[in-house]
């Protein structure tokens, strides 16, 4: 199969998978008012999924021995049965339930996706290969924020997690038709069922990048998880909102028009990365999205152009390092531990995006419950302020060879 044939297969792939990965988010203000919950509670359904993706991801790494198409197939079966249950719950424990096999779902489905990729693409174009299907996956799932909330709107909440549970359906019968088994380069070895990450921590680049990963996810998730609940407060306390070109959009639609407009700065931080060095452009970027997120939710206090230039600038850098990041890892992994380090990267990834949605929760609910821009000013500095420990691990770490 070309390398174009091969990525179109597998962004389309990712494309249905993705579907529904945003529709608790963007349906979150809806959960709080219907089942009464706190803003800890909604942090904890926004981030569950990433507890049960942190222990599937850490079996990735048996994808150095068996083909990375099974693990792609058996993902989006998950998938099929979170998302269907989600559908069907009436609460916040029901939530839990079937958010947890969304993340096994999410695990089995994503990072197995760039395991596949190299192993069916030669060295010199890894890389960005494994760059523009990582960039694809914002785009992927940033239709699912818009398309929970139309669904919503015309069918009722519980069609916006039907639909998803078909597409990752048709997603697993593109992989089983379409997707050519192939033999790892380490079939023969030991397949070891338990992970072991010493080999991928030991190498002192890749551990930068994972580090990296982790204070990446933490910021993205959170950011990803609150925004429709920070820009529906935003609406309904600042009357200039609903005079001005803000008020023209629902906020799920702006929502998503916020992931897309950072994604070409992911694909541009990929290309960036492959000319300057992944680590300096990895540094440069997370960097910037730090200060950012330091002042992005004190700004709804501010001038509108204020919070609509930080919201905006904010969003189109803390996606920019995640090609960066992922390409990174992969071109510093030690031979033969390519799976092990996606592994590693992904359980990393997975830790992030468990703690960071939470954490905003918990620092709101602190802080007065979000009812003013201190309150949310602080819940965004803390997410910059992890997000700027990631961008020193890279520098210290894995600066010298990028």
């Amino acid at each position: 199969m070309s390398t174009r044939r091969l990525l179109i297969l597998m962004c389309t792939f990712l494309g249905l998978t993705l579907l529904g990965m945003h529709a608790v988010p963007a349906l979150l203000p809806l959960f709080v008012e219907m089942w009464s919950l706190s803003n800890t509670e909604a942090g904890w359904i926004a981030g569950i999924p990433y507890l049960t993706y942190l222990f599937g991801v850490s079996f990735i790494g048996i994808t150095d021995r068996i083909d990375a198409r099974r693990m792609l197939i058996m993902g989006a079966v998950i998938n099929v049965l979170g998302y269907g249950g989600m559908g069907l719950v009436d609460g916040f424990w029901g939530a839990m339930v079937f958010r947890t096999l969304q993340g096994l779902g999410l695990a089995w489905t994503f990072m197995p996706g760039v395991k596949a990729i190299a192993d069916r693409m030669t060295s010199e174009n890894k890389g960005r290969a494994t760059s523009i299907y990582v960039s694809s996956f914002a785009i992927c799932s940033s239709f699912s924020l818009v398309i929970a909330a139309e669904i919503t709107e015309v069918f009722g909440w519980r069609w916006a997690f039907t639909l998803p549970a078909c597409t990752n359906l048709l997603a697993a019968g593109l992989i089983l038709f379409l997707l050519s088994p192939v033999r790892p380069a380490n079939a023969g070895g030991r397949l070891k069922i338990i992970p072991d990450f010493r080999p991928v921590l030991g190498n002192r680049i890749t551990l930068g990048y994972v580090i990296a990963s982790f204070t990446h996810n933490f910021e993205l998730l959170g950011v990803r998880a609150w925004t429709v609940t920070f820009l529906t407060w935003a609406v309904a306390t600042r009357g200039d909102i609903a005079g001005s070109f803000m008020g023209n959009f629902n906020v799920p639609l702006v929502a998503t028009l916020l992931i897309l407009i950072g994604v070409p700065t992911s694909m541009a931080g990929g290309e960036l990365g492959h000319r300057i060095g992944y680590a300096r452009a990895a540094f440069l970027v997370m960097a910037t999205s730090a200060v950012a997120a330091a002042f992005v939710g004190f700004s709804a206090a501010w001038s509108l152009w204020l919070l609509a230039g930080l919201v905006l600038l904010h969003n189109c850098f803390v996606l920019a390092d995640s090609g960066v990041l992922n390409a990174g890892a992969i071109n510093a992994a030690t031979p033969g531990q390519a799976g092990n380090t996606v592994a590693a990267f992904g359980a990393a990834a997975a830790a992030g995006g468990l703690v960071g949605p939470v954490l905003v929760g918990a620092i709101l609910d602190l802080t007065g419950g979000g009812q003013d821009a201190t309150s949310w000013g602080w819940a965004f500095a803390s997410l910059g302020v992890v997000v700027f420990g990631g961008a020193m691990a890279v520098r210290v770490l894995s600066w010298r060879r990028g």
